[in-house]
């Protein structure tokens, strides 16, 4: 697992609206593309706050949010 490439992930999803647009359109196969593992991509799709925390190595105030029904 790659907390670093996970890491990226979300920052630039933030920071980069093509993105950000290519993911509410199709999440799995972006967060492939971007080289994220299974476990990785299974926690972002659940929403899965715990297991999110538990790959960026559980920091205490995490927040990610990600919206991405169309």
């Amino acid at each position: 697992m790659s907390k670093k490439k996970f890491e990226e992930f979300v920052i630039k999803l933030s920071e980069d609206p093509q993105l950000n647009k290519s993911y509410v359109d199709n999440p799995e196969a972006v967060m492939k593309d971007f080289g994220l593992e299974e476990r990785e991509i299974k926690a972002m799709v659940d929403g899965d706050q715990k297991e999110i925390k538990n790959i960026l190595g559980n920091p205490q105030n995490c927040y990610v949010v990600i919206f991405c029904k169309k």
